[in-house]
């Protein structure tokens, strides 16, 4: 089968499942470098409803099979499924870490018919030769934060609560220019981003809405504790690994992160992080995928 896979976007995460998809592929994949010469297309789907419809009408009207791979729903700008349950059906297998058949039943979407999908529940991986912890006799900073913006993903709330204490954030991402407390690092190696998260207590994964937050896994493996919205979205991945606090507003949260930052720590422990590696093993997910599909 020749499947092209690459996505139209240069995130760090979802290039990382474009590596993953590639390495750990089944002997009967062959890549190609254009859409035009596939049988099948992967499609990373983050939104964007209608260009979606748009690459998959082409692919229809060609002859080629598709599968998706569904990383938002509800933070999109068509968050109900009924917008996407035909683009579903017709996908040879749908991947999310969403329990997208749940999400239909509360939408009163009977998932079932002629709207009944192929679907691989899982989630994203880690790569444990890279993400590992990086020993330290101290934590430099008090949580690692990942994003391109201030107000997004619970940044400025980290900051404000680490401000507080007079402890310093680390932040994946362009300079923020909030002060000497908070370093920013972009570009950088994954060798460097672990050593980074190997300083860290806590990693950040506070997306509203929705998410699955992959810092917040690679964090984990190198000993920084993530915390994550008590969302099931979060619990389904994350539980008995994270710390979970309350989605609320802005004020709130910050005053949450204080009191889990003035708080006594409790360090990740190495069967922590060995139980991180099963859950976010890239090869058992990948093979999981590749062995739905074909």
């Amino acid at each position: 089968m020749k499947v092209y896979v690459e996505p139209h976007t240069d995130s760090r995460g979802i290039l990382r499942v474009r590596d993953a998809l590639v390495k750990y592929a089944s002997r009967e994949v062959e890549f190609v470098p254009e859409q035009g010469q596939c049988d099948l297309a992967i499609l990373h789907v983050f939104g964007r409803h209608t260009s979606t419809g748009k690459t998959i009408q082409w692919l229809k009207e060609h002859g080629k099979r598709y599968a998706m791979i569904q990383y938002c729903l509800r933070s999109t700008m068509r968050p109900s499924t009924t917008d996407w349950i035909d683009m579903w059906a017709g996908a040879k297998l749908v991947w999310s870490y969403y329990d997208l058949p749940a999400a239909c039943s509360m939408d009163g979407m009977l998932y079932e018919g002629k709207r009944k999908f192929s679907f691989y529940h899982a989630p994203l991986g880690v790569d444990a030769g890279i993400f590992y912890p990086r020993h330290s006799p101290f934590s430099k900073f008090i949580v690692a934060t990942c994003s391109q913006h201030a107000l997004s993903e619970g940044v400025k709330e980290c900051v404000v609560a680490a401000k507080r204490l007079g402890k310093t954030v680390f932040h994946i991402g362009h300079e923020l220019r909030r002060g000497p407390d908070i370093v920013c690092k972009s570009g950088i190696s994954d060798e460097d981003l672990a050593w980074f998260y190997s300083q860290c207590r806590y990693v950040s994964g506070l997306r509203r809405v929705e998410g699955f937050e992959l810092p917040a896994a690679e964090g984990l493996l190198c000993g920084a504790r993530p915390i994550l919205y008590d969302q099931p979205h979060y619990r389904k991945w994350y539980d008995g690994l994270a710390t979970f606090i309350p989605e609320e507003s802005r004020e709130k949260v910050t005053d949450h992160l204080e009191a889990l930052f003035s708080s006594a720590y409790t360090p990740v422990t190495r069967d922590e992080i060995e139980e991180g590696k099963r859950r976010f093993n890239w090869q058992t997910i990948i093979t999981g995928f590749w062995e739905a599909l074909l």
